[in-house]
């Protein structure tokens, strides 16, 4: 159950940042960025990045035990993305964002977890 919820989460966050990319990239296109390279390049990123968490979260998902690095990873760099947002005046999405990633973490590390992902 609790590698379930980490495999959400995972999926979750992977969702939230291709769709984060393609709002940037429709806006790159559509608006007048100051660099439109620039825009373009950051929004491919953005949804290469949430492709491959969400390979991610589906590796946990079938119980695959090289999902467990990747999924902290992504949860410690939630964190540093979420005190950005509080920094920059943007409370909200910082909190949720936080909340997501101890969730994450939290049942990612639970020995339900942990037992799962160590059997051979």
């Amino acid at each position: 159950m609790t590698l379930s919820a980490a495999a959400a989460v995972e999926a979750l966050e992977g969702i939230a940042l291709v769709a984060v990319g393609l709002y940037v990239g429709v806006e790159a296109v559509a608006g007048s960025p100051n660099d439109l390279t620039s825009a373009v390049v950051l929004a491919l990123m953005a949804i290469a990045a949430g492709v491959g968490i969400v390979a991610v979260g589906r590796g946990l998902w079938q119980t695959r035990r090289w999902g467990r690095a990747p999924a902290l990873l992504t949860q410690i760099f939630a964190v540093i993305a979420a005190i950005s947002m509080i920094q920059s005046r943007r409370q909200a999405v910082g909190v949720v964002l936080i909340a997501l990633a101890v969730a994450g973490a939290a049942t990612l590390l639970s020995p339900p977890s942990t037992r799962a992902l160590d059997e051979d």
